[in-house]
């Protein structure tokens, strides 16, 4: 079941939005949902797998480097 909302964005974003490809608003903003849903499950499952005896310099490198992919991923 899908339930409806209200959002308010910058006009920048709207136009962000309604230059990407699709038919509604409502498909780009649930596509962009379910995307940034799918970028946190796999950084949690990554940090996860990262292991808890990590080095705290090891830690900052992978966090960068899955903040860059994350990034990376949302500017395709």
């Amino acid at each position: 079941m899908k339930n409806k909302i209200s959002v308010t964005v910058e006009q920048s974003l709207l136009e962000f939005l309604d230059s990407l490809p699709g038919e509604s608003r409502s498909q780009k903003i649930e596509r962009a949902l379910l995307q940034l849903k799918k970028v946190t499950a796999e950084r949690e499952l990554r940090r996860l797998l990262a292991g808890s005896r990590e080095e705290d310099t090891d830690r900052m490198e992978r966090e960068v480097w899955e903040n860059t992919i994350a990034e990376a991923m949302w500017n395709e």
